[in-house]
């Protein structure tokens, strides 16, 4: 019988020939959870692209929180439910700017305010779509009363970070929401 951790361990390498070769052997390998419970495809969603693309090629079954990774808006988690890293599935919706699972997600009642809370990202689902640029999700979250407003620890804020990944299209849109003209 194969080791599961196999696969995170290549996750963790960023080994996407490594993935195809275990899931080309062991095809079930893709459908693996860590020992919190996330899935193969998720710690690849956190990996990039190729990591992401190799473990989404060997077909694994699709979880709640995964349908929002493959830009699924159908059979999603509840909206208040909660990843096994400290996400809710508006903040994954918005890691991969799947605009139609977020609108799915708010009109079934989900806080488009509330803070991650993971220990290495306490943000709000708009936080995400700074970090990752999801300009489709921040325009849901804004037109559902995220606030533009809430950072991490009263330091950070979500306009700044846009700003320091280099999306001024996403700094302009969240700076009109939080009242200023100009990023800052």
């Amino acid at each position: 019988m194969l080791d599961m951790s196999t696969i995170f361990e290549l996750l963790d390498a960023a080994d996407a020939t490594g993935i195809r070769e275990l899931t080309a052997r062991e095809p079930t390998a893709a459908g693996a959870r860590d020992e919190h419970g996330l899935s193969a495809l998720m710690r690849a969603a956190y990996r990039g692209d190729d990591v992401f693309a190799a473990v989404r090629d060997a077909h694994p079954p699709l979880g709640p929180f995964d349908r929002i990774l493959v830009d699924e808006s159908t059979g999603l988690p509840g909206p208040r439910d909660w990843s096994p890293d400290g996400f809710t599935a508006l903040h994954i919706a918005a890691l991969v700017d799947n605009a139609a699972a977020a609108e799915a997600l708010l009109e079934a009642g989900a806080d488009p305010n509330v803070l991650a809370t993971a220990s290495f990202a306490r943000v709000t689902p708009l936080g995400t779509c700074a970090f990752s640029g999801a300009l489709g999700v921040a325009r849901v979250l804004l037109e559902h009363g995220a606030d533009p407003h809430i950072g991490e620890d009263g330091i950070y804020t979500v306009e700044a970070e846009a700003v320091a990944r280099g999306n001024k299209a996403l700094a302009e849109l969240i700076g009109a929401a939080a009242g200023r003209r100009e990023p800052a």
